[in-house]
């Protein structure tokens, strides 16, 4: 059976059949599995650190590239970005007031999903868009209570011990609607050259190696 092929983009040139879309959202599990893995790792070593934390989302969106653009041409299935989107969105459910860090990265993959079909998803320019959204919606997850609902998440975190609250704590005074704003911008930037760095990996690397 011939492997999805790579050029420029991700070409969806028939409807899978059944046992294709079984096997594509195996991958896709798998995909996810390995960027969550990676997202709590970081998260729970340098992301203690409460300026490194603020910026968590751009430092996620470099590996996270690499891990989206793979599972991209290994698995060319619709609504691979509303997979994933809900898949890490209830990993994140409880992490900020009222379920907004989760609610968020499930709407980021939904536009995701939406820009990569509408700017067309045989070009790479198509899954970058579609990646930054997704991302843009971590983002916002993460900031949008920062900002914007402060006493419900000191709230929150008071129940979970004093390191946590501390931290939370420090994060709070870092965060105000300009800062807000340049988290979401680095963040767009870290997606993008992560989607570069993985078509780079995919041309060269991986390809070598069969893998895509």
């Amino acid at each position: 059976m011939n492997r999805p092929a790579y050029k420029e983009g991700f070409s969806i040139k028939a409807a899978p059949n059944s046992s294709q879309t079984v096997r594509y959202l195996i991958t896709i599990g798998v995909f996810n599995a390995l960027m969550i893995a990676v997202f709590f790792l970081l998260g729970f070593t340098i992301g203690l650190i409460p300026p490194v934390l603020v910026f968590m989302p751009a430092i996620l969106a470099v590996p996270g590239g690499i891990i989206f653009m793979l599972m991209l041409a290994k698995a060319p299935l619709r609504g691979s970005f509303v997979i994933s989107g809900t898949l890490l969105g209830l990993f994140f459910l409880n992490m900020a007031p009222a379920g907004i860090f989760g609610l968020s990265i499930l709407g980021g993959g939904i536009l995701g999903e939406l820009v990569f079909s509408w700017l067309g998803r045989e070009k790479f320019a198509a899954a970058a868009g579609g990646f930054i959204c997704y991302m843009l919606g971590f983002a916002v997850g993460e900031g949008f209570p920062l900002v914007f609902m402060k006493e419900a998440y000191l709230a929150q975190e008071a129940t979970k011990g004093a390191e946590q609250l501390a931290i939370l704590e420090q994060c709070l005074a870092l965060m105000n609607p300009a800062m807000f704003a340049l988290v979401c911008l680095t963040t767009v930037l870290a997606a993008y050259a992560g989607c570069v760095w993985g078509r780079r990996l995919l041309r060269t690397h991986f390809t070598k190696a069969g893998i895509a």
